[in-house]
């Protein structure tokens, strides 16, 4: 596997597993905080869970190991070994998925939304880095686990803005952090020519389009302001469909509810690609990602979810994506 390695660590000792590789994968998914990756080989000896997995590729220049050539860094949650053949299967989730496996006592934030969620998940030890989201909270979350509020706050992001965030790991020399992105703001942007492509779909959805919008503001639990919009030409050639949603304190109803109209009222072009490619640089390449398709043109597209495996030097991808008009 030239210009690849897989390491496995545990306390402070560290071993080479990338000359018994069979096979290995890795995912993403939208409204994740975490990646999945999975490994299949063979005559593996002294892994245990919560060992950590580390995934190389040659990105940059010099060392294989050097943390910017890093695109998976995070602890075994389960293992299964043949006993008859010693092949073994391991599955780990990237870092940042303790944040699901520790919960919260009812956090209040109050402030900007980006400050203060990055503000909270710093509370509990994590380098956790989030731009200015655009608007403001003041809410009491019950208990619940630090993931969940991560992903309400963006969630709630997304109503108001129309633009969508996820969660990703940064390798530094001597540790990580987690820095919440904006979808589509990826340094490196792929383009994949017919050539690469070994399968390829494409279509519309409406299950996430909606006709109508209502937006509510409350104040001590009693909806003092109440706005809805209609498409009326989405309503006739699709149905009834709508979306409410709550605003903040210093928020417009009249003015969220004719955004989030604009961004909801019209059916999502779609399309599944399985794409093969030799580019080291793209190991990192996950749910979130801006990439271009050429055809008689180049199209614009937001991965939704990636489904990526390295075996014999070549990677296949699996993407569902999502077509981005700007």
């Amino acid at each position: 596997m030239n210009g690849f390695a897989v390491l496995y660590g545990k306390d402070n000792n560290r071993h080479v597993l990338t000359d018994a590789i069979e096979e290995l994968s890795w995912s993403s998914g939208r409204d994740e905080i975490a990646r999945s990756a999975t490994v299949r080989l063979r005559n593996a000896t002294g892994i245990k869970v919560a060992g950590m997995l580390m995934c190389f590729s040659q990105q940059v220049k010099g060392s294989l190991t050097n943390a910017n050539n890093q695109f998976f860094h995070g602890p075994i949650i389960k293992y299964e070994q043949d006993e008859f053949t010693n092949a073994w299967e391991i599955e780990a989730r990237e870092i940042g998925w303790y944040l699901a496996k520790n919960k919260g006592t009812r956090p209040y934030l109050k402030g900007e939304a980006g400050a203060e969620l990055q503000r909270y998940i710093k509370t509990t030890g994590i380098d956790f880095r989030c731009p200015t989201l655009g608007f403001t909270l003041d809410e009491r979350y019950g208990t619940m686990a630090h993931s969940e509020v991560i992903l309400d706050v963006l969630q709630k992001a997304y109503e108001r803005s129309g633009y969508r965030y996820h969660v990703d790991v940064v390798r530094t020399e001597q540790s990580f952090y987690l820095q919440v992105r904006r979808e589509g703001t990826n340094s490196r942007v792929p383009i994949f020519v017919p050539e690469q492509h070994t399968s390829s779909t494409a279509g519309y959805t409406i299950e996430d389009t909606y006709t109508v919008v209502t937006a509510q503001k409350y104040k001590d639990d009693k909806l003092v302001s109440s706005v809805t919009k209609t498409a009326a030409g989405a309503v006739k050639a699709m149905g009834r469909m709508e979306e409410i949603i709550e605003v903040e304190e210093d928020e417009t109803p009249a003015t969220v509810a004719a955004q989030r109209l604009k961004a909801l009222s019209v059916p999502k072009q779609i399309k599944k690609i399985t794409v093969k490619h030799e580019d080291h640089t793209l190991s990192g390449l996950r749910a979130g990602w801006l990439v271009l398709i050429k055809t008689d043109h180049v199209s614009k597209w937001i991965v939704e979810s990636a489904d990526s495996s390295f075996k014999n030097g070549i990677y296949t991808l699996q993407l569902v994506l999502e077509r981005r008009e700007a």
